[in-house]
């Protein structure tokens, strides 16, 4: 025997009821509600220093302090601390240096090998903004492999600051091409630091790890990486459906017979660059995700990305890449979420550089 059973409102004791409508089949009348509501919003990467504009120039001036160039010059001791026999401190098979022969050679090392950088003095870092160097992958450096720098004080045998992923400062899947690495002594927070060594370590791999090789390792007195950044703010969740990217350079766009545009798919219009702007994504004080972009084919070929706009007045030429994603990025203030686009090179060249994305506000402050 079937039980009865009816829809209630609880405060009002009305039951809901079958509509019989001409033609149509019994069905229950029924409203929805969003389960929650947004406040659309665009927002723009920024610096405090600089606001939006990221056409700035990082020029790396002043005296490097040298680390080690694969021994080309006599400068900090480099040796094995855990394991070894992976690691050439002056191997020939690749060089950087102008004038050098040798490089340091990372050979499939496995997780957990370190080596080390030893200056024997200490080094104040209050007057350096970065550590600078060149990386060139032969090969398997996949995904999933992790090898980070950090300061060390061999005085007490201590870490000094955090360390960081090489990976998330260059394009580890060009191979058998010299990258710029440059990174901020304040992403390792060490800038107001003294150390007196630099040690490397073979963190995770993803099958065998990556053969690599260093060279021209140093810290920089200026220079240092522009980071413009989007946050939530406080009591929010930022949802991020799209980034914007705009920019204009004084060239001419058009090619002579105007059939297409005239841009040159590996520089941002008429800059070229050494290093590359990098793109993180920051989830709970952890990098989830980073790719490093030379030039417009750099942009484009990220899915979801496109050319939307482009002119020219025959002497200043615009272009504008809109980035669509799958779903939302979504920034979380008690988190402390980031995304970043990080400046390395000298981009004053650009009349107008900015990043906008489109997202909408979940106020979060009746649950915190």
């Amino acid at each position: 025997m079937s039980i009865k059973s009816y829809i209630t409102d609880p405060k009002t004791g009305r039951k809901a009821e079958v509509i019989d409508g001409d033609n149509e089949k019994h069905a229950l009348v029924v409203a929805t509600r969003p389960l929650k509501t947004y406040e659309n919003s665009v927002r723009f990467f920024t610096n405090d220093a600089y606001g939006a504009d990221m056409n700035q120039d990082i020029g790396a001036f002043g005296t490097p302090e040298k680390i080690h160039d694969g021994t080309d010059s006599i400068l900090w001791t480099a040796s094995d601390i855990v394991g070894g026999g992976k690691t050439t401190f002056n191997s020939s098979d690749r060089n950087h240096t102008s004038g050098g022969a040798l490089s340091v050679k990372v050979d499939n090392s496995p997780v957990n090998d370190i080596f080390q950088f030893d200056k024997g003095s200490d080094l104040d870092l209050s007057g350096y903004v970065s550590i600078s160097s060149w990386i060139n992958v032969d090969k398997d450096w996949k995904a999933g492999d992790d090898i980070e720098i950090y300061g060390w004080d061999t005085g007490t045998n201590l870490q000094v600051g955090d360390s960081v992923g090489l990976q998330n400062y260059f394009d580890f899947s060009s191979y058998d091409t010299w990258h710029k690495l440059n990174i901020a002594l304040e992403d390792m927070s060490i800038e107001e630091s003294t150390l007196d060594a630099l040690r490397v370590r073979i963190v995770a791999a993803e099958g065998k790890s990556p053969k690599f090789y260093l060279d021209d390792i140093q810290f920089e007195q200026t220079g240092a990486p522009i980071p413009f950044e989007l946050r939530a703010d406080k009591g929010t969740w930022l949802y991020v459906d799209e980034f914007t990217i705009s920019v204009v350079d004084e060239i001419a766009g058009t090619l002579a017979d105007a059939t297409m545009p005239f841009l040159s798919y590996d520089k941002l219009l008429g800059v070229t660059l050494t290093v590359g702007i990098t793109y993180q994504r920051i989830q709970s004080e952890e990098v989830q995700f980073s790719i490093q972009a030379k030039g417009l084919i750099d942009f484009v070929q990220l899915s979801g990305t496109e050319v939307v706009g482009q002119g020219s007045d025959g002497t200043n030429t615009w272009i504008t890449l809109r980035s669509q994603f799958m779903e939302p990025l979504v920034l979380k203030h008690e988190n402390d979420d980031i995304l970043r686009f990080i400046i390395n090179d000298d981009m004053s060249g650009l009349l107008h550089f900015r990043i906008s994305a489109g997202c909408k506000i979940e106020d979060r402050s009746e649950y915190l």
